[in-house]
């Protein structure tokens, strides 16, 4: 999803970004927000007792051995299906994969210290790709400053970008767009030290 061009381009949106505020500004986009275990585990458990009871149902005479080398296959192929492979991200519930992203981008919001700028205008643009999650995340400081829904629409612009199979150009838009009204409301004035690399964090 993103090669070296692409990270030097959006690295380079980045810095011309930062360099019209004082405010900090981060871009990441991780993989998928979890490994999702536990769906994994009930998932493959259930796969096992399907397993074990086919084998029973199906062969003439069935003994430990057949279903228990039954139940281990099927564990497992649907275990590593889920937890380590895309498609398993499909099965995992919509409100939980919201709920682990949204989870993730904060943890990348305080990790990357955005909580802590002096003026609270700390900014994270964040990406799960698996999980199709899109959020934007700022410090009280520059929320307070933004006009209501304007993050809504970087959004939504950002979404029908990707959506058009452009994503270079939908992060691209998206950093410019927050790097104006990180400008207007906290233009920079020659005392903002930069903090924070100016380069795509991929988790």
């Amino acid at each position: 999803m993103i090669d070296d061009g692409m990270r030097d381009r959006i690295a380079a949106a980045i810095q011309r970004a930062e360099q019209g505020t004082r405010a900090e500004l981060v871009a990441a986009i991780a993989q998928r927000a979890d490994s999702y275990r536990s769906n994994a585990l009930a998932a493959a458990l259930a796969a096992a007792l399907i397993a074990g009871l086919a084998v029973w149902a199906l062969l003439p005479w069935p003994g430990p051995v057949e279903m228990l080398a039954a139940e281990l296959v099927a564990f497992l192929l649907v275990y590593v299906l889920i937890a380590f492979t895309p498609f398993g991200v499909r099965v995992v519930p919509a409100a939980r994969k919201r709920r682990m992203a949204s989870r993730l981008a904060r943890l990348v919001f305080l990790e990357r210290g955005l909580a802590s700028t002096e003026e609270h205008c700390g900014v994270l643009f964040f990406v799960s790709a698996a999980e199709h999650y899109v959020e934007i995340i700022a410090d009280r400081g520059i929320d307070r400053a933004v006009e209501p829904g304007a993050w809504e629409k970087i959004v939504a612009a950002f979404t029908a970008a990707v959506k058009k199979g452009e994503v270079e150009q939908g992060f691209i838009a998206a950093i410019d767009t927050l790097g104006a009204l990180l400008a207007k409301h906290y233009p920079a004035d020659g005392s903002n030290p930069n903090r924070i690399p100016d380069r795509l964090i991929e988790l």
